[in-house]
């Protein structure tokens, strides 16, 4: 078994616990083991299904984005919370990033307990955002997806 290192970035703890306190920018790279409750093994696993989600997200492939999903999925979009795999891509991100031609780009990954959590910039040409989505994958489909945005560099971030 090898052991997988993540490139990771530090959050403020309400990025991936689900508050609602203003998140910090991402100040600080680092590499990061799997914890104790998140093997080698998952933390693969996670970080293939988080791949798969990011490539078929920017190719548009929204056929691709539905099989990446769980039927019961959640994913809560800075308290915008969508419910089931069809209402995530059909209401979000179908709309707002296949159709809007956006780009997810990694900046960072972190493993913490059982979720994957990562850092993104996304670029639609009119403009970035900086956000974490810190994703549960479960049986090889993302099951819960916590996205929070994080300050802009003029917002005083770095």
């Amino acid at each position: 078994m090898r052991a997988l290192l993540i490139l990771g970035a530090c959050l403020a703890v309400g990025a991936c616990s689900g508050g609602t306190a203003p998140e910090r920018a991402l100040t600080e790279i680092r590499l990061t083991a799997p914890t104790a409750s998140a093997g080698a093994e998952d933390v693969e696993a996670a970080a293939a299904v988080v791949d798969r989600f990011i490539a078929a997200a920017n190719s548009g492939d929204v056929p691709a984005l539905r099989e990446v999903f769980a039927t019961d999925a959640r994913f809560d979009r800075a308290g915008a919370v969508f419910t089931g795999r069809d209402e995530i891509i059909d209401r979000f991100l179908k709309p707002d990033v296949t159709d809007a031609g956006g780009r997810y780009n990694e900046t960072g990954r972190l493993v913490e307990g059982d979720r994957l959590t990562v850092a993104f910039t996304f670029d639609t040409g009119g403009g970035t955002e900086r956000f974490t989505y810190s994703v549960l994958v479960r049986g090889e489909q993302i099951v819960d997806v916590i996205g929070r945005y994080l300050p802009s560099v003029s917002e005083g971030g770095s």
